[in-house]
């Protein structure tokens, strides 16, 4: 009964040694979509203070959908401004469900969570300053039902 008991106890150990470990984003904010009805006029927008220029971010967005969401994916227009202009600006196809119909994500209930990269490469801003980043759908719905919340996180990563 022991031996049984210790590989799970490792595995138990191992986990919560992860999970205590891994690394607390920079900055976080989560976005609550009203009624779960995101207008394609409503911009979500998130200012965070950058002051470390030499830094590079990973920089990740939380989709969290109902189960009653219609598609297996969400397009988005995406920015990052700051006072001077444009920093950043493109197109994105945020998967949520697998090529079978299957969502992908945490959640157990009528929720899941997706987290996807804002881009594939690391952030790295020209000056200190605040930087507004910006998410739009661009999905032909009007309002896009379904979406719950979302959230903006950035991570300095090691150098």
């Amino acid at each position: 009964m022991k031996r049984q008991l210790l590989p799970f106890l490792w595995t138990a150990l191992l986990a919560a040694a992860a999970v205590g470990c891994s690394p607390s984003p920079e900055f976080a904010v989560v976005r609550d979509i009203p009624g779960e009805a995101w207008y394609s006029d409503s911009l979500l927008v998130f200012d965070v203070e950058i002051a470390d220029t030499t830094a590079t971010y990973r920089v990740e967005v939380d989709v969290r959908h109902a189960g009653t969401y219609a598609y297996r994916n969400l397009y988005v227009g995406r920015d990052v401004l700051n006072k001077g202009g444009t920093v950043y600006r493109d197109t994105a196809e945020f998967q949520l469900a697998s090529p079978e119909g299957q969502w992908i994500g945490d959640g157990i209930t009528g929720l899941k969570t997706v987290t996807l990269p804002y881009r594939s490469e690391g952030l790295r801003v020209p000056k200190p300053d605040t930087y507004r980043f910006r998410l739009q759908h661009l999905m032909r719905d009007e309002p896009l039902k379904g979406i719950h919340s979302v959230a903006l996180k950035l991570y300095r990563e090691a150098p």
